[in-house]
């Protein structure tokens, strides 16, 4: 799905600027309550003393410091947001991507270029249709907004700690303006203070560094003494005497950093922001110029949210300078700002340096987990993965391509390697390798069976192992290397490229594999507790989160659409050849799963229909695969539904799922396109008694001309417990397996026929009870306004740029029998959410802009029926 978390569409109230209002470009507004200034020298600051009200107790609980909002009146009466109004909470202002965050499973990277490869273009945020891809890369103590000519572009993730960094992407044309709200956050509210160095009231450090690079990977801006900087939160101050004004320099080095006795004589000073400061035009000629500071000024050197990245920052040639106010240390609210980029040719006039070299593949999500598709157990014991390139050298005559790991994590020697695929005399001309392609290039012999073909990793071990794909962009041409494939190992392709390797770029990525042969993915118990029972969670903590008391556990579904690749064969809605008219869109919904479970002694009749069964680990609900014919209706064992069974019906998409009448994403089938990167020692989900779902068999075409569930990937996969399979302790109606035979706990199983899931609980379950928070419901029935009909087959599912703004869409091919849709032609479905300041935007609810498109060769949108709805 286009953004995850990035455009979750949050409906609570939000943190935004309550001194005056958004421009229609999304950009911010005055804050706090004294009106706008313009930063010159007559603007005296208000004051204020002591500790502040909590406002907002935590915006990021997951944190290992706690990132509070609260308020504060000065002597005149004017309150004080503190440590500043952020967008936090505003799911019109997209969070950044990472390039590296401890706090998402697999994010926290070891190169930009592997980050860079994690992303697919539906991050990137369009300000000019006609400009260039830029792309941002940020570490900032603690938290940044960054707005591009006035627009917000992008926000930091992680408010406090622990430290991270962030790209973020968007399309703009050269020269733009940069403006960052930068707040060095605080624990004690209204001091700017924290417990640090062994002091509960020491005052905290900010600082930013960040790199701007052109679509070609040329860097055309850096933090540096160049750029404006202004302070309006400068605390703690023991006397307010210290502060000095001049030329628009709001001075505090004479002020004490020292950690105060008495907090509650501290003092604050307040400026209030200037209107439309993010703007292009925003006169900030007054502002003094930004001070720059050291890396150990700011402590970033154990930092591998920084270290990680030393490219980037400490570029040889354009090394971006740490920048703040004039007091790193007691300005606690920054804005900073920069016209970054030239109105030339942005590709550098005669310069023939092409960027960055990036290897990616459209088969790999944000963890870069190899796909079980390149694996021994996929399909045809597995294919390599496609892969892409782009800005190789210009001089580059051919490339060649090696995968392989170590065996031995410490070792650098080719010769202590593994390898899975060599590859040379690659034309120069080539940027893309399709799946399993065999007709580029010559192959070397790999050293799993020695053979000129690609040999799938097969790890022995269930421990996580590291793969590498290299591609090296070489100096000499086709046929000129000198080698033959049969006798070219990985070693000797090494040895014979030494000297003419222009560039290299590499993916690393990372497998966990159990053999289904044997019982080692079985659990041994059922997961009971908190520790455990989340676990299975924690791979997809940026699209789910988990609380437990002692009895529950909570499960918040953050987006409520699943992450996928970019694969033909696992891409939502494709496949579903009988559908309902809806579109799949973000929820924020939140469920109830018992922690042990009560079981019950035998089989029995009691699953409704109608409401959820389960929640999956990531956060998409599970439903009964079998459409309700009357409301209440509890699933009868031992009943046929093949008559409604959505799966058979054709109404789902080839994972599963498809978008109910809430316009929900929801599974009636297992989850089986998790299994791509899913550790199958862990469940695909919770069923509401308690009891875990995990993978056992599932996927294929069930019906002739049917939906090929799974894309095929798994219909050969059986995860099941060796003892099913033998026939020795089959599965009950419920599909629940007893764990030790003695009907003391017991695990579900997926099954490739129905009931798929569960056909019953095995323990007591409070469907209804499960959601705790209702999902969002449209004022009026989108239905309503246009039907393409159910006669049709969903054939692809993306984003799209139109009239400026980023649409998702559904592609719907008719069927002969759709009387909705012109002979010949294709439709499209497509939406998006309205941002802020937009005229269809509506504060605390989630508005759409919707257009149906009869003929998907018609870019001009002329004839579309263009409709808007808030829920």
């Amino acid at each position: 799905m286009s953004r995850k978390l990035l455009l979750s569409l949050v409906i609570t109230m939000i943190l935004t600027a309550c001194g005056g209002g958004s421009s229609s470009d999304n950009s911010p507004g005055t804050d706090n309550s004294n009106g706008g200034d313009t930063g010159t020298d007559v603007d005296s600051p208000a004051l204020t003393q002591g500790l502040a009200s909590i406002v907002e107790a935590n915006l990021f609980p997951a944190g290992s410091r706690v990132a509070g909002i609260g308020s504060i009146s000065d002597s005149d009466g004017n309150t004080w947001t503190v440590p500043a109004e952020v967008r936090f909470q505003d799911s019109s202002v997209p969070l950044a991507s990472n390039l590296y965050n401890a706090y998402v499973s697999g994010h926290n990277y070891t190169s930009s270029a592997n980050a860079i490869a994690a992303l697919n273009d539906s991050d990137i945020v369009e300000i000019d249709a006609d400009g260039e891809v830029i792309s941002a890369f940020i570490f900032a103590d603690n938290y940044f907004e960054l707005y591009i000519n006035g627009v917000a572009v992008g926000k930091d993730p992680v408010p406090f700690t622990e430290f991270n960094s962030n790209i973020v992407r968007f399309k703009v044309k050269q020269p733009f303006t940069v403006a960052m709200h930068l707040v060095d956050w605080e624990e004690n509210l209204g001091t700017g203070t924290e417990n640090n160095q062994g002091n509960s009231y020491h005052p905290g450090d900010g600082g930013l560094v960040a790199v701007f690079k052109d679509s070609n990977g040329n860097i055309i801006g850096s933090t540096d003494g160049n750029w404006k900087a202004q302070t309006f939160y400068t605390a703690p101050l023991t006397d307010s005497s210290c502060l000095t004004q001049t030329n628009g320099l709001r001075a505090s080095d004479s002020c004490s950093t020292a950690a105060p006795a008495d907090i509650d004589q501290v003092y604050a000073a307040h400026w209030s922001l200037p209107q439309s400061w993010a703007s292009s035009d925003f006169d900030d000629t007054s502002w003094p110029s930004a001070s720059t500071y050291s890396n150990e000024t700011v402590g970033v050197d154990n930092k591998p949210a920084y270290t990680n990245f030393t490219d980037l920052f400490d570029d040889s040639g354009n090394d971006a300078q740490f920048i703040w106010s004039s007091n790193l240390i007691l300005d606690n609210e920054v804005i900073v700002r920069a016209t970054i980029g030239s109105s030339s040719d942005s590709s550098g006039g005669d310069d023939t340096s092409s960027g960055d070299f990036t290897l990616s593949s459209i088969a790999l999500k944000s963890q870069l987990i190899m796909p079980f598709s390149a694996t021994c157990e996929g399909a045809n014991h597995g294919k390599m993965l496609p892969l892409n390139w782009a800005n190789a050298p210009a001089d580059t005559q051919s490339f060649a391509l090696a995968m392989y790991t170590f065996p031995n994590p410490e070792d650098t020697n080719f010769a202590g390697a593994h390898s899975y695929q060599i590859l040379y005399d690659i034309p120069a001309s080539t940027t893309a390798l399709l799946e399993g392609d065999t007709s580029v290039g010559v192959f070397g012999i790999n050293s799993v069976d020695s053979l000129e073909q690609y040999s799938a990793p097969c790890s022995q071990d269930s421990s996580e192992h590291s793969y590498i794909v290299t591609l090296y962009a070489l100096s000499a041409p086709t046929g000129s290397l000198g080698l033959t494939g049969s006798t070219t190992d990985l070693v000797t392709l090494e040895e014979a490229i030494a000297d003419k390797v222009l560039a290299s770029t590499s993916l690393d990525m990372t497998r966990i594999r159990y053999n289904q042969n044997n019982d080692e993915h079985v659990p041994s118990s059922t997961p009971s507790d908190c520790t455990t029972k989340s676990a299975a969670f924690e791979a997809y903590s940026d699209l789910v989160s988990v609380s437990c008391n002692s009895t529950t556990m909570t499960v918040n579904t953050l987006v409520g659409i699943p992450e996928r690749s970019k694969l033909e064969v696992d891409k939502a809605n494709v496949g579903t050849q009988s559908w309902i008219g809806r579109v799949p869109l973000e929820q924020q919904v939140s469920w109830s799963v018992p922690l042990q479970p009560e079981y019950i002694a035998q089989p029995t009749s009691n699953l409704n229909i109608h409401y959820p069964i389960g929640i999956a680990v990531d956060g998409v609900p599970i439903l009964h695969y079998a459409k309700e014919n009357s409301q209440g209706e509890v699933a009868q064992l031992g009943e046929d539904y093949s008559d409604r069974d959505t799966v058979l019906l054709g109404e789902l998409d080839q994972c599963g799922a498809h978008a109910g009448n809430g316009e929900d994403y929801h599974y009636h089938y297992a989850p089986l396109c998790l299994m791509d990167t899913h550790d199958p020692s862990k469940p695909l989900g919770y069923m509401f008694d308690g009891i875990p779902l995990y993978f056992g068999t599932g996927g294929g075409q069930l019906t002739s001309d049917g939906v090929n569930y799974g894309g095929g990937r798994y219909t050969d996969l059986d995860y099941r417990p060796h003892n099913v399979k033998t026939g020795d302790r089959a599965l009950d109606e419920c599909n629940g397996y007893d764990l030790h035979g003695d009907g003391s706990e017991y695990v579900y199983y997926s099954s490739t026929d129905a009931p798929y899931t569960i056909g019953c609980y095995r323990a007591t379950a409070d469907q209804a009870g499960a959601m705790l928070t209702a999902p969002a419901h449209w004022e009026n029935e989108r239905l309503d306004d246009f039907t393409f009909g159910t006669e049709v087959e969903l054939t692809d599912y993306d984003t799209m740029t139109f009239d400026g703004k980023t649409w998702t869409f559904i592609e719907i091919t008719p069927s002969a029998e759709n009387t909705h849709i012109p002979a010949d032609n294709i439709a499209l479905i497509m939406y998006r959410a309205y941002s802020e300041g937009e005229s269809g935007y509506q504060s605390g609810k989630a508005c759409y802009n919707f257009r149906y498109r009869l003929d998907n060769t018609d870019t001009t949108g002329s004839n579309d029926i263009v409709t808007s709805h808030c829920r």
